[in-house]
């Protein structure tokens, strides 16, 4: 099975090489979290959010699912 890094879906890939510059730390943090995981709700609330923060995901997008299962930020294999 794929990582949750392996399966976000482009535009937060796009958004985390974007900060990657400025927040070199940081985004790493996120993509070891990521690649480290393979199902959402293994990241802790922390994590969950740094992934939203750091890929510049639009907040007005941010919904309870996508808190509680990763919707819209990781594509789900079928």
């Amino acid at each position: 099975m794929k990582t949750l890094y392996d399966r976000l879906e482009p535009e937060v890939i796009e958004g985390l090489e974007i900060n990657k510059e400025k927040y070199a730390v940081c985004v790493k943090g996120v993509v070891n979290s990521l690649t480290s995981n393979k199902f959402w709700p293994d990241l802790t609330v922390a994590e969950a959010r740094q992934v939203i923060v750091f890929s510049d995901y639009p907040m007005n997008k941010v919904t309870s699912r996508t808190l509680l299962w990763g919707h819209n930020i990781i594509k789900y294999e079928e």
